[in-house]
């Protein structure tokens, strides 16, 4: 009996407080209704009927990818509006925006204390993310197998773009203060299972993973909002899982898992990104 009762209130503390840390609320973000997760690490912001992130929000109210909504969607000047998001993972195909923010093609509901799972009006598509004090983690449970996917982090690093200040690294090597030009060249094109933004003038990164490895093209670049490509007032980082140039998705499987997070402290030398490894091969 008494075992009974711990269960019942462990059950019931978890729902109406939180699991470890996690608080999940209604909101609206950028006039689009929107599930609010707060832990003590980052506050997201997932538009339910998008199912995507519109923003990611460290502990200094920097915003790491800053949807917003333009007037008219165009390229590159959405790099600074409709473009952002995570994961804008259906790209063309009757259900393209399932994952991105602004679109309606998804239903989303919270599962439990940390688990939000989205399906696309279709019913071809779903996946869940569940939230942790450190980290959120996506599972892509099911997929259209006519069309292919892919997952991005598209906003701007410490919610502002100026890549000259800014750097990257990946389990491949790092950290690289390079800044391929989307806009001019396409990104850069290789293969990685996880990679890593930051600000010269922040103390954290934030940190993109794929936790289930595959062998498929992975894409990297800084896109700005005018012709002037590096040098526009305003713009993003494009960094894509699954992705090849010319806006190619490649994934064709599931279940695939991915993982975001911010980690304090700066990774600005050989010494921090080789630690920052370590950890995540642990």
């Amino acid at each position: 009996m008494i075992a009974k009762y711990f269960i019942f209130f462990s059950v019931f503390f978890s729902l109406t407080s939180g699991w470890a840390g996690v608080k999940i609320t209604e909101g609206e973000d950028e006039g689009m209704a929107c599930f609010i997760i707060t832990t003590p690490s980052a506050t997201y912001y997932y538009q339910k009927e998008a199912g995507g992130f519109s923003s990611v929000v460290d502990v200094e109210g920097k915003d790491w990818v800053a949807w917003n909504r333009s007037e008219a969607e165009a390229y590159p000047a959405s790099a600074a509006s409709d473009f952002r998001g995570i994961p804008n993972m259906v790209f063309q195909s009757d259900d393209g925006g399932a994952g991105h923010p602004g679109f309606y093609k998804c239903e989303s509901e919270q599962v439990d204390a940390r688990t939000i799972r989205s399906v696309s009006k279709s019913g071809k598509w779903q996946w869940s993310w569940v939230f942790t004090e450190e980290d959120a983690t996506m599972t892509v449970e099911r997929m259209d197998p006519e069309h292919a996917y892919w997952f991005l982090y598209e906003g701007p690093i410490a919610g502002r773009f100026t890549p000259e200040e800014q750097y990257w690294g990946t389990d491949t090597g790092g950290p690289i203060f390079e800044f391929p030009d989307y806009y001019k060249t396409g990104g850069l094109v290789s293969q990685w299972d996880w990679a890593y933004f930051g600000d010269q003038a922040v103390d954290r990164i934030f940190l993109v993973e794929q936790l289930t490895p595959d062998d498929l093209p992975d894409l990297f670049g800084y896109l700005g909002n005018t012709e002037a490509g590096l040098a526009s007032p305003d713009g993003m980082v494009v960094f894509g899982f699954g992705r090849e140039l010319n806006a190619k998705a490649l994934m064709q499987e599931t279940p695939v898992q991915f993982r975001i997070l911010f980690r304090e402290g700066a990774v600005l030398t050989e010494a921090a990104h080789e630690e920052l490894a370590r950890v995540l091969e642990r």
